[in-house]
């Protein structure tokens, strides 16, 4: 346990304690050795802690630190600062350069080339030249990465090709010269340069293999790798650059993991994190204490955020293959019950899309608590007595109370669930399996500011996969499909918007998924910590973040 804040360190008042029993001549020997040991603890003479580096909790685990791999919270949040994409968003959610000093594109819409700034290099001096973005892509495209990202690059020329094992298809990613890189893609696609911000495009080194990628990463970023202690913590140091889009004051990053909600808010206030709430949301109970402090809750960052809180229903799975039963499970569950369990830290969510995102459809209206319907939904699938399941979800505290919550909603009209509690690694990777779980937790944030990124790669019957499914109601639907393809290929916002909610409807009313909420994002900060801001994208934000010495 670090103890950098001096003032607020248990062991040292105990220290202080035994002062007062001891005569000053007697501080000696064994005795002064200890002593010294003990305020030793009082500064910061950890190296992990040298500097201004910010500590910031994990519950869970980090999954992989290859790019190409990790898709969730955790790895994303510790990939932002290690890797470089072409593109990147600003504070305000637009796109901006990132690797990229500037682009441009052909009239076809077709054509995109990005140039690089000469003289860029990777975190062990190698240079990083517009072949090593080809050999990324390369790699994301290779059937034996698996990534679960290389579907959103399939209008790239060649990339469905080099997915289907066919390795000897030209790929449309080509270096014309060493700070010159050329994409072509087989048809137009409106937010390509959307896509190309998300984490799966990083750049690595050409020939660097995605096993020492996972645990040993090497990237152009802010931040560079350091150390990993399984279970314990990851850390990430500042890393000069010839370039910067950004300011950044911060000299390292520690992710500290394994912590439950009560613990994260304990280390907080003892002072041994310096920020929560930017990865997973405070506990109920602890929020409102901080909130209502008049110290702490004058440190509190509050905001929308555009990510959705779900029940996942696996439609291929019996009984929940069948419409009534699912339409049964949306109308018994009372969603505004929920939303007082997090403290009104979130709006009841009738669709898919966030109010922040465009597109969101404020007359849609899903399905209605009623519990009695719900009964005579069941009914209709033949299912009058109710049947038995197991209810899926992370061991996160509120995910589980959310959880038992749902549980009592689902008993009261026959559906008898028991809840199993996995780790979020290994829960990612049950729900996205083919006939793991039934019905279960779910929560998505988004990737880039579009509705495709939650309708399509939820909902498209194209990202169904046996294993690391995107789609992971395995919810298939021609006529969504239909809507979805409309709204991801027509150049024109307003009918784009059109399309995508025709499809959301068509899933709300065939209640793929159950909406619940749309979460508020509430962040404290330690009052060392200065000019804190929230993202549009990312939930942990470091740029122009700074600290005074602890």
């Amino acid at each position: 346990m670090p103890a950098c804040c001096p003032l607020r360190s248990p062991d040292r008042s105990l220290v202080w304690g035994v002062l007062s029993l001891r005569s000053p001549s007697r501080l000696s020997g064994a005795t002064g050795i200890v002593l010294a040991l003990l305020l030793g603890l009082g500064g910061c003479h950890n190296p992990d802690w040298a500097g201004k580096v910010l500590r910031v909790g994990l519950q869970d685990g980090v999954r992989s630190l290859d790019p190409a791999i990790g898709y969730d919270i955790p790895s994303w949040a510790v990939a932002h600062l290690l890797y470089n994409t072409l593109v990147t968003y600003d504070r305000k959610g637009q796109v901006v350069g990132d690797l990229a000093t500037r682009w441009r594109v052909d009239a076809t819409g077709l054509v995109y080339d990005f140039f690089l700034p000469p003289g860029l290099t990777f975190h062990d001096g190698r240079p990083c030249q517009a072949r090593d973005v080809v050999y990324s892509f390369q790699r994301l495209f290779d059937p034996a990465t698996r990534s679960p990202g290389a579907a959103f690059y399939a209008d790239t020329v060649g990339a469905a090709e080099r997915l289907a094992g066919q390795v000897n298809t030209p790929l449309g990613i080509v270096a014309i010269h060493p700070d010159q890189l050329r994409i072509t893609l087989k048809r137009a696609n409106p937010i390509f340069l959307q896509l190309l911000a998300m984490p799966f495009a990083s750049v690595v080194p050409e020939g660097v293999a995605g096993a020492q990628l996972a645990r040993r990463p090497i990237g152009t970023g802010p931040f560079r790798f350091e150390k990993w202690v399984v279970g314990q913590r990851v850390i990430v140091r500042r890393q000069a650059r010839q370039h910067e889009r950004a300011a950044y004051f911060l000299d390292g990053v520690s992710f500290e993991l394994g912590l439950n909600e009560s613990l994260e808010v304990l280390k907080f206030e003892k002072g041994e994190l310096d920020l929560i709430g930017a990865l997973r949301g405070v506990s109920s109970a602890d929020f409102v204490r901080l909130k209502d402090d008049a110290g702490f809750g004058k440190r509190m960052v509050t905001g929308t955020h555009a990510a959705f809180h779900y029940v996942t229903i696996n439609c291929e799975v019996a009984p929940f293959d069948r419409p009534f039963v699912r339409q049964a499970v949306a109308q018994a569950i009372d969603k505004r019950k929920l939303i007082q369990l997090i403290n009104g830290r979130g709006v009841v969510a009738q669709g898919i899309l966030p109010p922040t995102l465009p597109g969101f459809d404020p007359t849609l209206r899903g399905w209605a608590y009623n519990p009695a319907a719900a009964r005579e939904a069941l009914a209709k699938a033949g299912l009058s007595r109710g049947f038995d399941t197991t209810y899926y979800c992370t061991t996160n505290d509120t995910q589980r109370r959310i959880a038992q919550a749902i549980s009592q909603d689902l008993a009261a009209i026959g559906i008898r669930v028991s809840i199993k509690s996995l780790a979020l690694p290994t829960y990612l990777e049950a729900k996205s399996t083919r006939g793991r779980v039934p019905i279960g937790s779910g929560n998505w944030s988004a990737d880039y500011l579009d509705p495709s990124n939650f309708l399509s790669t939820m909902f498209h019957s194209r990202n169904i996969r046996s294993v690391g499914s995107l789609n992971d109601s395995f919810y298939r639907n021609q006529a969504v499909d239909d809507w979805l393809n409309r709204g991801e290929r027509n150049a024109g916002f307003d009918e784009r918007m059109r399309s995508f909610r025709a499809a959301e409807r068509l899933i709300v009313r065939d209640a793929a998924v159950v909406p619940l909420y749309f979460p508020l994002t509430a962040q404290f900060h330690a009052p060392w910590v200065r000019n804190h801001q929230l993202h549009p994208v990312w939930g942990l934000m470091v740029e122009d973040l700074d600290m005074e010495q602890r």
